[in-house]
């Protein structure tokens, strides 16, 4: 670990910086259940002290980033500091930046799986299949199928989105003619069956669509031919949802009545 003193040699935004990092890695030691070097941390809230300019909240819990505290109040701690001097340094965190209790490597063998398979219909952002690739890992799905032109789950920002569940939910990219033999097959769409009236298979492949397009006509009408398609009730003046959020809600329901 930096010492105080080599941290005090370096500029500010590189110091600030790595103590956020170090209080990453605390928090990951915390978690795991393991002790922490408490007065080092004291001296980082010491330090940070300091710094002109800290927001009133901030100056509060770093007069209190010392001994005294349980782990589970020192962890609470440490993530609340950490996230106010991320807002601070105006550098708010994205999703992917925030920790999982796992840290280590995911274990397939703790999946229950369905057989559910679900299909990306030109979905075009790379968050988005990152996030979807989490929900698929959430909610059971067997894998996951990508039309040529989505991004594929190892992009950049579709594995940091993923949180990691690309490498565990299995994926090829094929495209919209393989699903012709598909029978079980349905779409997240508007103008469908509401999602409390539709009867999901027991086994079945979800078409999910374009951000901007939504599903194509040609996998519509096939849709319409074998399942339908299923839709979210929605009641805002916007009266829409994101792909991966729309997808969260379908697949949970899914889930639920497999797992009865």
């Amino acid at each position: 670990m930096i010492t105080i003193r080599k941290l005090k040699t370096l500029k500010r935004e590189t110091r600030l910086r790595k103590i956020i990092s170090i209080l990453q890695s605390y928090e990951v030691i915390l978690r795991a259940g393991r002790t922490v070097d408490l007065p080092y941390l004291g001296a980082i809230g010491a330090l940070l002290l300091e710094e002109e300019g800290l927001p009133p909240r901030l100056q509060e819990r770093l007069r209190h980033l010392s001994p005294g505290y349980g782990q589970q109040e020192l962890l609470r701690l440490c993530n609340a500091t950490r996230h106010d001097l991320l807002v601070w340094l105006g550098a708010e965190p994205a999703d992917w930046d925030f920790l999982v209790p796992e840290t280590g490597a995911l274990d397939r063998k703790r999946r229950t799986v369905f057989p559910v398979t679900l299909y990306l219909d030109d979905v075009r952002s790379p968050f988005n299949v990152g996030s979807i690739f989490r929900c698929a890992d959430a909610f059971g799905v067997s894998r996951v199928l990508l039309s040529e032109s989505s991004p594929l789950p190892s992009h950049p920002r579709a594995r940091r989105a993923s949180m990691g569940c690309w490498e565990i939910v299995p994926w090829e990219v094929v495209s919209p003619a393989q699903l012709e033999n598909e029978e079980n097959l349905f779409a997240m769409e508007t103008g469908g069956t509401p999602l409390e009236q539709f009867s999901f298979p027991e086994r079945g492949t979800l078409i999910v669509g374009s951000e901007e397009l939504g599903v194509r006509p040609e996998l519509i009408a096939l849709a319409e031919r074998r399942r339908g398609r299923v839709s979210v009730p929605l009641f805002g003046v916007k009266a829409s949802l994101n792909v991966a959020q729309a997808l969260s809600v379908v697949l949970y329901r899914w889930s639920l009545a497999l797992s009865v």
